[in-house]
């Protein structure tokens, strides 16, 4: 007769999963340390001390979790992209125009940048030439551009010089606003900044078949 093999419920965990609960903590602090310095300081200035004293880490635990600064960086470029994919791809309701998808698309993202700062240190790292040469950015402006696409195609959005430059403005714009928001530290908040340059940009580009009609 085999052996009953008591359920697992209740039980205490392992030594191992310990271990490893412990190491998702562990990776977690250091890219919320890492996001905090890359979020105020460019790339090439930021270097692994000011990462330990932030996150109160030893140079052990980072290098066991990743080879070097680029790495942290580029994980949290991976997580920013992942993100502008869900969001870019992600079901409109019926009848919403592309202008609508779009300002709802970035919407979506300011509030993600603003509440989350991996996610904003993502978005900058994004354009920076020293990790990918921008690889990252151009997929978030392809992800835009087939919304663009799409509103061209039916109609939506007038076909001209502005609208197909519309994706990469939207997104260098939101950067921008991210950027300067850290450099000139006003009281305004980065959610209205972005608002404020999707807005501009979507209004230029439905506005722009009047112009070249003229």
């Amino acid at each position: 007769m085999s052996e009953t093999i008591r359920p697992h419920i209740g039980r205490p965990p392992g030594p191992n999963s310990t271990k490893q609960a412990r190491a998702i903590r562990t990776r977690e602090s250091i890219l919320a340390a890492a996001a905090e310095h890359f979020d105020t300081h460019a790339y090439t200035d930021a270097g692994v001390n000011p990462i330990l004293a932030a996150g109160n880490l030893t140079k052990g635990a980072i290098y066991f979790h990743f080879p070097s600064k680029e790495a942290i960086a580029q994980e949290l470029v991976t997580d920013w992209i992942r993100t502008v994919t869900e969001v870019a791809t992600s079901t409109t309701e019926e009848h919403v125009t592309a202008a609508e998808h779009l300002t709802a698309v970035f919407g979506s993202l300011a509030r993600s940048v603003a509440d989350d700062t991996k996610l904003r240190a993502g978005m900058k790292l994004s354009v920076e030439p020293a990790l990918s040469d921008a690889v990252s950015f151009a997929h978030w402006v392809d992800a835009v551009g087939d919304i663009v696409d799409a509103g061209i195609k039916a109609g939506e959005i007038p076909d001209t010089p502005t609208s197909h430059r519309l994706a990469w403005n939207l997104c260098a714009g939101t950067v921008g606003a991210a950027h300067a928001g850290v450099a000139l530290r006003e009281d305004i908040a980065l959610i209205t900044r972005i608002d404020d340059v999707v807005s501009a940009h979507i209004a230029a580009a439905l506005a722009s078949s009047v112009f070249f009609a003229q």
